[in-house]
């Protein structure tokens, strides 16, 4: 069965009359809409750069990748040069906020036009992302693809006490709130666990949901097919997350060895937002998240890519894979992250993620070679989603 996420998502990408679910229709003519020539293109399943290559597209779907030398111009109705960038697939950030640092239309249009296709945003103080989405899906506001988890789910007076809107009371009221949130759209459930960094890494074993509370909130999702993602850096936060049955871990965390078994054992996926963490957070403490990040990653943790955006600023969200670097994880991985990873996480693997045929036309191109210089992903010089060219090439 779909998760809430996947299904929504897919509800996203396919237009009336589309293929079901997992499926994909085959174009009705063999010339394609459009035709993009690009020197190279990366596949970050294998890490394999491919040379000179022509990418077809048909409505919202890759039809076919030809080596440029067999391309046939005729083919295509229109073409497109990139010139001699790289070409990716569209990319993934599962941990924004887009209510936060600027209005949440101009803060999507931003992350869109920065390369992400496709965003999570994990928690706001209204059904504002939620609307967003909505007017986005419909046609009628400029942003990527979002799933959303409406209001945050956190203890009054926590983490995640925003304007009032901590949850006050046991268990019962956690589920209510999870209700509440699905009643008013959410596609998946943000849980807040522990504190930050500087308090995680100080007291390692303190957390402030109570476990009653936390069951309930991952009870009450799962029972209406949504994911849970635990704002959990401290150690004993994350074991509590873990217990409880949570999908993924918003921020990195400070693990031991098996409490990072735990996570690859139970396919709990870890966002690091380091880029964001990092700009709060000094010395032995900052440390530690960075290490903690790449031992899991070296011990099989499946890492997806999340920027924490509105504290990072929204468009600014390829800082993240330099900091992802610098800690460890390599630079295909680090791509990985916020395609193929990512893409699986919230159950669009067939859909997203990659460059094949019968996946979705999001398709950007950035000046430079990614994996020898992931700054370069923040130059981006091409943005297609769904098949609409958002960014002309430059």
């Amino acid at each position: 069965m779909l998760t809430r996420c996947a299904a929504l998502a897919l509800a996203l990408i396919m237009p009336a009359g589309d293929a079901a679910v997992g499926g994909w229709q085959e174009a009705r003519s063999t010339t394609a809409d459009v035709a993009l020539r690009a020197a190279r293109w990366l596949d970050p399943v294998s890490g394999q750069i491919h040379g000179p290559s022509v990418i077809l597209v048909v409505g919202n779907r890759i039809t076919k990748i030809v080596p440029l030398t067999e391309f046939d111009q005729r083919s295509a109705k229109s073409l497109i040069d990139l010139g001699s960038a790289t070409v990716l697939p569209g990319l993934i950030d599962a941990h924004v906020h887009l209510q936060i640092g600027g209005r949440p239309g101009a803060n999507a249009a931003a992350v869109l036009r920065a390369g992400f296709t496709t965003v999570v945003d994990l928690g706001a103080t209204s059904d504002v992302v939620l609307r967003l989405r909505d007017a986005i899906t419909a046609g009628s506001a400029e942003g990527p693809r979002i799933l959303a988890a409406g209001r945050w789910v956190g203890t009054k007076n926590g983490v995640c006490e925003f304007g009032g809107i901590g949850v006050e009371g046991g268990a019962e009221r956690f589920r209510a709130r999870v209700r509440e949130n699905v009643a008013a759209g959410a596609d998946l459930t943000k849980v807040c666990v522990s504190g930050w960094a500087a308090e995680a890494f100080a007291h390692p074993e303190t957390y402030e949901i109570a476990d009653a509370a936390l069951t309930a909130v991952v009870a009450e999702s799962r029972r209406l097919d949504r994911i849970v993602i635990a704002h959990a850096i401290s150690l004993g936060g994350v074991k509590a997350a873990v217990r409880a049955g949570v999908n993924g871990l918003a921020h990195a965390a400070y693990l031991d060895g098996t409490t990072a078994t735990a996570l690859r054992d139970k396919g709990v996926f870890l966002i690091p937002t380091l880029a964001s963490l990092l700009s709060t957070t000094q010395g032995p403490a900052a440390s530690a998240l960075q290490d903690s990040v790449a031992a899991a990653h070296r011990g099989g943790v499946q890492l997806v890519f999340g920027t924490d955006g509105g504290v990072l600023p929204h468009g600014q969200n390829a800082r993240e894979f330099v900091a992802m670097i610098e800690a460890g994880v390599p630079a295909n991985d680090a791509i990985r992250a916020a395609t193929v990873n990512a893409a699986e996480a919230l159950g669009l693997a067939n859909e997203l993620g990659e460059i094949g045929t019968g996946k979705i036309a999001d398709l950007i191109a950035i000046d430079g070679n990614p994996l020898s210089d992931p700054r370069a992903l923040s130059r981006v010089t091409f943005v297609m989603q769904q098949g609409r060219v958002v960014v002309q090439p430059r």
